[in-house]
């Protein structure tokens, strides 16, 4: 594999993974639409991708303040556009009376500090269910930059190894009827640490820069630490069982071997590397919006599976392209061009 080519092998798998996230909120609490529940991993997919890309990021910059603008510049307008739209339906849907069974009575100061993308540490809750990512994102990157900049990036797989490790053994207290919540609730990137790292450790494979066995001697690892922590970290205990959560796991590790050693291209096709472009704004968009559309049509009598299928998923896919086409494509560019020259 070429160092820094594109994979968009990861183009298809994010747009499978926003997908997996969608069709899980969309169908929450159906019953008959069983399966989807597991879409709530789609998380765990983003993460193992995450881990992989940044690292690899992080490895192509000049400087750190390179990185912090692409990140930025990245994310932020998208992110932007996205909370802005959700929070004026929720002030339109208020102005107008309507009632909305998932109705927010955010005001101005939860919709600033949500734009900030550090509202979990300011105490405002999230205004639509999917951000609560991003915190865990952002501490990753700000990781990895204080590493890269600290030049111990080059023992990422010590570092990662004793992290795992604190991991465990903080994890394991719960068994001496101790709490997990006091370290993760200061630093919530540990619940998802492992997969990130597995991401690392993934790209480091596929670029040769790690011993094979070390390699998969280490994933084995973060596999091994993920679900033990599972029952009590992160949203996906409360909505799957362990066993479940234990196969898509290592469906996930097993497509990733699969990628690096280039035997996924087949999913490089043209539907899925269309979500993929679009997941960013399908994934931040989807859930406040589409659950109430398919809530109200479901209410009118439509059948649920047409309210899904025939609204709120394409609906959902129009609204992200939109959103990526001309925010995130357009805006984005700009916005990195006036942060290099301002930092850079």
């Amino acid at each position: 594999m070429q160092k820094h080519k594109r994979y968009h092998e990861l183009d298809a798998l994010r747009g499978l993974a926003a997908t997996f996230v969608m069709l899980y909120h969309f169908t929450l609490g159906q019953n008959q639409w069983w399966g989807f529940n597991l879409g709530v991993t789609g998380v765990d997919l983003f993460f193992i991708i995450s881990g992989f890309v940044i690292f690899m990021s992080i490895n192509k910059v000049s400087n750190g303040t390179d990185f912090v603008i692409n990140r930025v510049a990245r994310l932020y307008p998208t992110y932007w556009a996205c909370v802005s739209i959700t929070f004026g339906v929720m002030v339109l849907l208020r102005l107008v009376n309507f009632g909305a069974a998932h109705d927010s009575h955010a005001g101005i100061w939860e919709y600033l500090a949500n734009m900030t993308m550090f509202q979990y540490y300011l105490g405002v809750k999230d205004l639509d269910i999917p951000y609560w990512t991003m915190i865990v994102e952002m501490l990753f990157y700000i990781v990895i930059l204080i590493l890269y900049s600290t030049k111990l990036l080059k023992h990422i797989v010590t570092i990662g190894i004793l992290a795992n490790l604190f991991i465990l053994i903080n994890g394991s207290f719960i068994i001496q009827h101790w709490t997990w919540q006091t370290s993760p609730k200061y630093f919530p990137l540990l619940n998802h640490f492992p997969l990130f790292f597995a991401g690392i450790i993934f790209y480091k494979l596929a670029n040769k820069t790690i011993n094979t066995i070390s390699g998969y001697t280490a994933l084995l690892f973060c596999l091994v630490v993920k679900l033990f922590i599972f029952p009590f970290a992160g949203p996906a205990h409360e909505h799957i069982m362990w066993m479940q959560y234990t196969r898509m796991l290592c469906l996930y590790f097993g497509v990733f071997v699969l990628f690096i050693n280039n035997w996924l291209q087949p999913i490089a096709i043209k539907p899925l590397l269309f979500l993929g472009r679009i997941s960013f704004a399908l994934y931040l968009i989807h859930s406040y919006i589409f659950v109430g559309i398919i809530g109200v049509l479901t209410k009118h009598n439509t059948p649920f599976w047409l309210a899904v299928l025939g609204a709120g998923v394409p609906g959902a896919i129009f609204l992200a392209w939109l959103i990526t086409t001309y925010i995130e494509a357009p805006l984005g560019k700009k916005f990195k061009l006036i942060l290099h020259k301002q930092f850079g």
